[in-house]
């Protein structure tokens, strides 16, 4: 089985290289485009997050150089102030231009297939619960209420943080997005999108004196019916825990 796996990633890697003997023109089919936004019923309840000034903080390169990852949380709750700064760090809007919404992320083709969902531990003045972050609305929409940190920490392999976390990043791929323009190379772009949403909630973590750490070892189907994704048109990628430091 292990043989298998890896001939399937070998297969995929280079059946999606770019060869310039193989490349050829082909137009965009702009009415088949996929949404850029992901909606959920009018009847979910709705959370404004709080505008966020970028002005001050840490230096840049001190933010830099103080990046790790940190697996032991108190059990602090993180501010709702905290949790907006985070969102708007790996997802935020900061321009429209040539009809596309940019963010402080890049991505490939400005297509942003990543979708965020939260699962909140501790956030002070929400209640526990499973989210999903409205980009466009800059709101969180309530999909489950209730603790759900054991039951993600268990889907995690056991990673214990992730119910001891304040809170934890779900960061999935609606694929057609991308696909749509890079057909099955996409997917090679959405895991790089994903590394760069990760690596912002991890330098906005260290300026805000918080702890994070990234997860790319989960089961796949359970995160994917814990925040009730179909795992074949949006997939889960990856996780990243947040909290105040022991």
């Amino acid at each position: 089985m292990e043989q298998r796996k890896t001939m399937i990633g070998d297969t995929y890697h280079q059946s999606t290289k770019y060869r310039r003997d193989e490349m050829s023109e082909r137009g965009l089919d702009w009415s088949t485009q996929p949404d850029a936004y992901k909606e959920f019923p009018a009847s979910l309840k709705r959370i404004p997050i709080l505008s966020v000034d970028p002005q001050g903080g840490k230096p840049l390169w001190e933010v830099l150089g103080e990046r790790r990852s940190f697996r032991e949380f108190s059990h602090r709750s993180l501010s709702f102030e905290e949790l907006s700064r985070l969102l708007w760090a790996t997802q935020g809007i900061t321009a429209r231009a040539w009809g596309f919404d940019l963010r402080t992320v890049p991505s490939a083709g400005a297509l942003y297939p990543v979708e965020t969902y939260l699962v909140a531990n501790r956030i002070d003045g929400i209640p526990a619960g499973i989210y999903h972050h409205s980009v466009k609305k800059g709101e969180l929409t309530l999909l489950k209420e209730g603790q759900f940190g054991k039951e993600l920490a268990r889907a995690a392999l056991g990673q214990g943080m992730l119910e001891t976390a304040a809170c934890v990043f779900i960061w999935t791929a609606v694929v057609e997005r991308s696909k749509w323009k890079y057909r099955e190379r996409a997917y090679r772009y959405i895991y790089m999108d994903a590394g760069h949403i990760g690596q912002d909630l991890y330098l906005a973590a260290s300026g805000l004196g918080l702890g994070c750490c990234t997860v790319g070892a989960f089961f796949d189907g359970e995160v994917d019916h814990l925040i009730g994704i179909d795992g074949k048109k949006e997939v889960s990628l990856y996780l990243g825990a947040i909290g105040h430091m022991e």
